[in-house]
């Protein structure tokens, strides 16, 4: 893996403390750090990484690209189902079927892999690259985490040019989110401000927040990528939805827009059993493989950071986003001074 650069993350310190006591467990005992952004990823990754670098892109494929907890499963379900002309008996099946998770193997050893591929119904088969790859689905929708630079080959030299969705959200409330996230599907016991600090640190899973989304946004204008917020889904989701068919190049109509708006509210997303995870989470709860007695789609709040980070971390966080957006045009965007 020499392309990758591959270094031990640090239990030693502070930072590294935290990662041994309350991060590192049996769904993954070590982290690295990999690539030009040095994202922290598991070890576990590094078993798949060469097959994501030489996976076969197409040009028509759709893709969404996110730092965790951006509002993906959110936004996965609403260009599904613009791009299926309002498919509702098509989207019953399971959106990770529907829509696969393009690294998910590589986020935990094998027995744990088994467990979330289980709640696919074993599609996945214990290599999500391959079941990415093999979806004879035309186009065929595929969700990353990853980092522009670890994105595979053919995207970041242009010789494929899917379309590709970035969804951004404030970080301080993907802090929280992802905290969240990590304590019930990760089997992490870490509390909110100790997680902050592992975020501001950048040795959270996925690395740098403000690296991932530069890294896409630097490609903003290309005709193929297109940015949307979560925080602009939550004020007024039709506009989105418009904006998105553009994109995909589907018309909608004022009833099919108002339609789709209510079948991708929160109180509709918490109960459709095909996007919430619910029986995964049941099983990880009955396992005691989960920390956190919550679900999968939470509260959908703007701002709830306001009410689990101290205010220091808070200042903490500013600080840090202000010294990565300086000077862009990321200083405009309201929902990063919310």
């Amino acid at each position: 893996m020499d392309f990758l650069k591959v270094e031990k993350v640090t239990t030693e310190g502070e930072i590294g403390t935290i990662i041994k006591e309350k991060i590192l467990n049996e769904f993954c005992d070590e982290y690295v750090l990999i690539g030009e952004d040095r994202t922290s990823m598991p070890v576990q990754y590094l078993n798949f990484a060469q097959q994501i670098k030489n996976f076969e892109v197409l040009d028509d494929d759709i893709w969404i690209a996110t730092y965790p907890k951006t509002g993906t499963t959110w936004s996965q379900e609403m260009i599904w189902m613009i791009a299926n002309n309002l498919d509702f008996e098509g989207a019953k099946e399971l959106l990770v079927s529907r829509f696969p998770f393009l690294e998910l193997s590589g986020l935990f050893d094998e027995e744990r892999a088994y467990t979330v591929m289980e709640f696919g119904k074993g599609l996945y088969n214990l290599n999500s690259v391959e079941f990415s790859a093999n979806l004879k689905s035309r186009p065929r929708f595929i969700k990353t985490h990853l980092p522009f630079s670890l994105l595979p080959d053919q995207i970041k030299n242009g010789t494929k040019k899917p379309k590709i969705i970035y969804v951004v959200r404030n970080p301080k409330d993907a802090c929280i989110s992802f905290c969240h996230h990590g304590n019930l599907l990760q089997g992490w016991k870490i509390d909110a401000d100790s997680f902050a600090k592992l975020f501001i640190a950048e040795k959270s899973m996925y690395g740098s927040f403000w690296k991932h989304v530069l890294g896409f946004w630097k490609y903003r204008d290309a005709p193929n990528i297109l940015f949307i917020t979560y925080e602009d889904m939550k004020e007024d989701h039709p506009a989105v939805i418009r904006k998105v068919a553009k994109f995909l190049e589907k018309e909608l109509t004022d009833e099919q827009v108002e339609i789709l708006a209510k079948h991708l509210s929160f109180e509709s997303m918490k109960k459709n059993d095909s996007v919430n995870m619910g029986a995964y989470v049941e099983h990880l709860k009955k396992k005691n493989l989960s920390n956190e007695d919550g679900a999968f789609i939470r509260t959908g709040k703007v701002g709830k950071y306001k009410e689990e980070l101290s205010p220091e971390i808070i200042k903490e966080l500013d600080a840090w986003t202000r010294k990565y957006i300086a000077g862009t045009s990321l200083e405009n965007e309201p929902i990063f001074s919310i």
